[in-house]
């Protein structure tokens, strides 16, 4: 049932992606005090230590042999342009799976394999090498080298569409070069159960550590009492509408959900 579930939300992103604004014209303060989203420099012993990991997806332990199948073994499953190597290439290099888009495409890299189960928070490891060309969720050019999309219970929440259907609620995190951290984004439809953040503008290269508080946001976005479990995670790149024939790069370490 997750799976189909998941498998559902990766199709219905393509067109979310497309038609998105935003939801709050500029950054609040209070969300900052609040850390519903906090982007900070690395410092792996202090991070390493700040709390007990709870759901720990980890892309250091990669040792030989084909990286496809090493991703399988962790539950992952590639959808759209991710099994695509001539679209999408994958590498492992200082302990960071490596992402890069050679040319325009859409991919994702899904992990619907988790059991539900209720996180107050995600910490997230990764940065972007080369972000797309013109891409900005501002100027309504909504690509992303890298996005993570988290996934809520199995209620099928509503599209606002009568072709389209229904999903279970998500929010995707980006890092964006031009995009306003602190800033949530809705689409076109899927406006009661899905947002897309951004966390971040880091430099080329550049790693950092973001982290982000689940149930403060779910609770503020949708307006619910009760924050449903994390039934899925996915990776997902976009560069379908960037320059430079949409050539991207970015990397991940590791994605923390804890409680």
């Amino acid at each position: 049932m997750k799976s189909l579930y998941v498998a559902l939300l990766t199709v219905l992103i393509l067109i979310l992606g497309s038609n998105v604004f935003s939801e709050q014209e500029k950054p609040n303060t209070s969300d900052r005090s609040n850390s519903i989203n906090e982007s900070k420099n690395l410092n792996k012993e202090e991070n390493e230590q700040a709390q007990r990991r709870n759901y720990l997806i980890d892309f250091s332990d990669y040792e030989e042999g084909s990286i496809d199948e090493w991703l399988k073994n962790k539950g992952f499953k590639f959808e759209q342009a991710a099994d695509d190597r001539e679209k999408l290439e994958l590498d492992v290099d200082e302990g960071a799976l490596i992402l890069e888009a050679r040319r325009r495409l859409r991919a994702f890299i899904v992990n619907d394999s988790l059991e539900p189960r209720k996180y107050s928070g995600v910490r997230v490891e990764w940065g972007v090498v080369k972000y797309p060309r013109g891409a900005s969720y501002e100027a309504e050019v909504n690509n992303e080298a890298i996005q993570v999309l988290i996934f809520f219970g199995y209620e099928k929440i509503s599209s606002g569409h009568l072709v389209l259907p229904n999903s279970p609620y998500f929010i995707g995190l980006f890092l964006g070069r031009h995009d306003m951290p602190y800033k949530a984004y809705k689409g076109k439809y899927y406006q009661q159960g899905g947002r897309f953040v951004c966390m971040g503008n880091p430099l080329p290269g550049e790693t950092i550590i973001s982290e982000f508080d689940l149930v403060y946001a779910f609770k503020r976005y949708f307006q619910k009492d009760e924050v449903p479990g994390i039934t899925g995670v996915a990776l997902a790149m976009d560069t379908t509408s960037s320059g430079d024939d949409g050539r991207a790069v970015a990397f991940v370490n590791r994605i923390e959900f804890f409680e």
